[in-house]
């Protein structure tokens, strides 16, 4: 979700699947997924993500859920406390000058600050980044992108439901949450209010979505207030900042 001058645009909830989307969705899905089981610290889905899915009746609910989960993952304490300040000081100059801005060109996030990263001036940020991008990426179909996203979200502001558009970044989006825990809700978005996934991030961990859960499932930040009960305790969302990483759109996507 960046800005008019900024790289990758973004699909909000109610846009229909494009010919084009569902051609390369198709294309992409039907190929034999690569394993990234080694990128991907295996950890209790069950402490960070909560299905919203109808009672299995069939077997399309357990198909759906196995899809889901193949294509999404949460990696806790992935940088430590050290590094995210590290981090956050970079980060701080870069926004220092911009105020908060309470309406996008795309009505999508609302209280938000944003830049983006192509160079990192601390050596150990950069070296953070960088093992980072080697987890997520390490089997990537097209190139990463080298520059980052940053997002800087006040203590009220939030981020509505939508998908990345496949014209700007492929099939890989993750986002290091700095600063406080949030919950995502996804949502399938065919089915919005059948399938719908809420998932904690904790602060300092990683967001990897690839594949159904990039393509197939809207995604969106809840606001404090919202909410956003998780594990029977109130996850109260502070100010956010999250560097997100994607990789580039295949060649026949920006067709």
């Amino acid at each position: 979700m960046f800005n008019g001058n900024l790289a990758c645009k973004e699909i909000v909830l109610n846009q229909l699947f494009s010919a084009s989307r569902l051609f390369y969705l198709n294309k992409l899905l039907s190929k034999s997924s690569s394993s990234i089981e080694h990128i991907l610290k295996s950890v209790d889905k069950s402490e960070y993500v909560r299905y919203k899915f109808p009672k299995c009746i069939n077997n399309l609910v357990d198909i759906k859920q196995q899809q889901f989960d193949s294509s999404f993952t949460i990696v806790p304490d992935i940088v430590s406390v050290h590094e995210e300040s590290q981090l956050i000081d970079e980060i701080e100059k870069s926004l220092k000058r911009l105020r908060y801005q309470h309406d996008h060109w795309d009505d999508a996030i609302h209280g938000y600050r944003e830049t983006e990263i192509i160079t990192w001036k601390n050596q150990n940020n950069s070296n953070v980044i960088q093992k980072l991008r080697n987890r997520v990426f390490a089997e990537s179909i097209t190139e990463q992108m080298q520059r980052v996203h940053v997002l800087d979200l006040c203590d009220k502001g939030y981020v509505k439901p939508h998908i990345d558009s496949i014209r700007f970044c492929g099939n890989i989006i993750a986002g290091l949450s700095l600063l406080s825990d949030s919950v995502m809700r996804l949502a399938d978005e065919k089915h919005p209010d059948t399938y719908v996934v809420y998932a904690l991030l904790p602060r300092r961990s990683l967001y990897i979505m690839k594949d159904s859960a990039r393509y197939q499932y809207t995604h969106e930040i809840l606001s404090d207030g919202a909410a956003s009960v998780f594990s029977d305790r109130q996850i109260v969302r502070e100010r956010r900042v999250s560097i997100v990483m994607r990789n580039e759109p295949p060649v026949e996507a920006v067709k």
